[in-house]
């Protein structure tokens, strides 16, 4: 990462110099005011078949930067134009703009030509333009700028071969073939941009792939993080599906206690219930024993009634009948106490149901019991072989976790030195900023107190030299100054007796200075108030051609795009100060480009010439307008919306047109005839009225 964007900080250096050489190379500071403005038309596309510079055309290799353009010298300057009726519109707009002069180099007109092989001595490099790269079809100017120049390495060479070929040095010296020297220091204001203009690009594409190498690092970073963040989560969703699996089971053993528990008191009070209805059952044993020995007993009972009843037939019948009721109230007692033991077995026989009801019950819920329990345990043994698996995955997941989280602290250790170098940088800039501002400061102090030394030397010199004194010259001796002084002193005393009026005089002066400085006072006043109503009236021009010129424009928008169904408008040379400036007019019709007027058709241009006049009469009508055959140049269609747009016109002025078109002879009011008769005298041959 710190190679990464050390190579990005050195590739955006590169980039900055490269941007920089090329404002200073084809940014126009070198080029002369009229191929400026040439330069300024091709990029607005007013200007059509013009290519550009010599120097933006051309590129060339650093080390012959400087032999090729000593060669070339004004000639960088050279506009290369497609034709030499593409070169005459441009000096045509040079001369109504009055920008100057510049050389154009029509390539249907200038002879192409290519240099001989180059002679084989020892320090020739080559011939000037076999060092220069640029499209074929621009070979005649290029020929036209460099011929058969011969660049060398050095001035000895030139001079071993002085008077045989014209050579430029790799340094910059020029020998011409008729033996002229040119040479010395040099600094060129005009380079060859497109070899700027290439480093820059290529500066410009390193520099987008470096950033998108940093940038994959950072979002390689960045999904490293994710990666260890997702890591995290998943580790955080184990552990607490780890615990949730381990509270499980631990409710799992819980309740496997409390149902085992349960179980074991279910079985007691089974055996308990058992060993009741075994006592029951014995109980009802015995009362069914009893039951039937009462049963004997009664019918024993009876048989013993009976056989009384037989012993006692004759008897008396009180006690016959006392001893009958006797045996009935016994028989009702045992009948009763048959009846208590048979709801008694009754009850028992419901209970030993019951029982058996329950019984079956709880070996059920047993059985239910003991399948969850088995099942319990099969859980069990699942849960126990996920935690098994899941401490594994968990025990992977750590290890991946410390490798991402040492790769994450390499990464964050970089970016911290990074970070550290940055603000470090930073630190530095900063410095330096604040080092270069106080160089400034003392700079332009030093600056301004060697301007006020230089005024204050100026002001003595001029006083010394007031004096008739020579300042070059060494100042006198003190003896001398001394003997001045006494000789002036003596011509002084020599100048008496004093005009006791100058007093008087110097106030009669002082008084005529103040009249005339009052005076110069109120003509500076009446001056600047003129001035100022000067302006008020430029500004009130101003206003007013705005205003007129706005609707003026609007109109002729309106009536261009009524005449030929295209946009045209009225553009001011110089928007900032119009009266300083001209007017061109803009139009393109239907289903075509822009074009200034000079590069229109006839027609195009009456249409516009018509639209534009047209468009002043809207603004400010007249009562009567005389037209001359302006429908002269213009096909069918067009002469009927001329007329179509006359006509309407006419419901508020007066026109006469002179026409020979048909359409506009149709829509005319009335029509009169007129031709040429002998001596070149008018004839009118009839009048028409529509």
């Amino acid at each position: 990462m710190a190679r990464v964007d050390e190579n990005l900080q050195r590739l955006q250096m590169e980039r900055a110099r490269a941007e920089a050489s090329l404002r200073s190379a084809g940014e126009g500071s070198g080029y002369s005011r009229a191929v400026e403005a040439i330069r300024s038309a091709i990029s607005r596309g007013e200007l059509a078949g013009l290519f550009g510079t010599i120097a933006e055309l051309g590129n060339v290799s650093e080390g012959y930067a400087t032999a090729l353009e000593v060669a070339a010298g004004a000639r960088l300057q050279s506009i290369v134009a497609e034709t030499d009726g593409d070169a005459a519109r441009a000096i045509e707009s040079l001369k109504r703009s009055k920008a100057g002069r510049a050389t154009f180099l029509p390539l249907n007109k200038m002879a192409s030509g290519t240099p001989p092989a180059a002679p084989k001595e020892l320090g020739i490099v080559d011939y000037a333009i076999n060092l220069v790269a640029f499209d074929p079809r621009f070979l005649p100017a290029f020929w036209h700028v460099f011929r058969d120049t011969l660049v060398v390495d050095d001035l000895e060479t030139a001079r071993r071969l002085m008077g045989r070929y014209r050579m430029v040095t790799l340094d910059g010296d020029l020998v011409e073939k008729g033996g002229a020297m040119t040479g010395g220091s040099f600094k060129s204001r005009l380079k060859f941009a497109a070899d700027e203009r290439q480093r820059l690009e290529e500066a410009k594409r390193k520099v987008l792939a470096a950033q998108a190498e940093r940038d994959a690092l950072i979002e390689r970073l960045d999904r490293v993080e994710g990666e260890v963040s997702s890591v995290r989560r998943g580790v955080e969703e184990l552990g607490r599906e780890v615990s949730r699996i381990e509270v499980r089971i631990e409710e799992i053993d819980g309740q496997r206690v409390r149902l085992e528990r349960l179980v074991q008191e279910r079985e007691r009070r089974l055996a308990e219930l058992e060993a009741d209805a075994a006592g029951v059952m014995e109980g009802l044993d015995l009362l069914e024993r009893d039951i039937r020995g009462k049963e004997a007993e009664a019918r024993g009972s009876e048989e013993r009634a009976r056989s009384l009843e037989r012993d006692l037939e004759g008897s008396e019948i009180p006690e016959l009948s006392a001893l009958a009721d006797g045996l009935e109230a016994e028989v009702r007692s045992l009948t009763r106490k048959a009846s208590e033991i048979e709801a008694e077995i009754t009850s028992h026989r419901l209970r030993e149901e019951s029982l058996s009801a329950r019984k079956e019950e709880l070996s059920g819920r047993r059985d239910a019991r003991e399948e969850k329990k088995r099942m319990a345990l099969e859980k069990k043994g699942a849960a126990a072989d996920r935690i098994a698996s899941a401490k594994v995955a968990l025990a992977d997941l750590g290890r991946r976790e410390r490798e991402i989280e040492e790769e994450l602290t390499d990464l964050k250790g970089t970016r911290s030195r990074l970070l550290d170098e940055v603000m470090a940088k930073g630190r530095e800039v900063d410095s330096a900023d604040r080092e270069l501002e106080r160089i400034r400061a003392r700079s332009a102090a030093a600056e301004g107190a060697a301007l006020e030394m230089r005024s204050t030397a100026e002001g003595l010199r001029a006083e010394i030299e007031s004096f008739g004194i020579d300042a070059s010259e060494e100042p006198p001796k003190s003896q001398t100054i001394i003997r001045k002084i006494n000789a002036l002193e003596r011509s002084m005393e020599e100048l008496e007796p004093v005009n006791m009026l100058a007093i008087e005089e110097y106030d009669r002066v002082f008084d005529r200075r103040e009249t005339l400085r009052d005076r110069r006072e109120t003509l500076q006043r009446e001056r600047e108030d003129l001035l100022a109503k000067l302006d008020r009236y430029e500004e009130m021009k101003r206003e007013a051609f705005m205003a007129a010129f706005d609707g003026i424009n609007d109109n002729f928008r309106d009536t261009f795009n009524r005449l030929s169904d295209g946009e045209g408008e009225l553009v001011l040379e110089s928007e900032e100060d119009p009266l300083s400036g001209g007017m061109t007019i803009r139009a393109r019709p239907a289903r075509k480009a822009f074009h200034r007027l000079e590069a229109m058709s006839g027609g195009e241009k009456s249409l516009t010439a018509l639209s534009f006049i047209f468009a002043i009469q809207r603004f400010r009508p007249a009562p009567f307008y005389a037209l001359d055959e302006i429908d002269m140049f213009l096909d069918g269609a067009n002469v009927e919306r001329v007329a179509k747009l006359i006509k309407g016109i006419a419901k508020a002025a007066q026109f006469i047109v002179v026409s020979l078109r048909k359409p506009m002879i149709q829509e005319a009011k009335y029509v009169v005839g007129v031709t040429m008769q002998e001596n070149n005298i008018s004839t009118v041959t009839g009048v028409c009225l529509n």
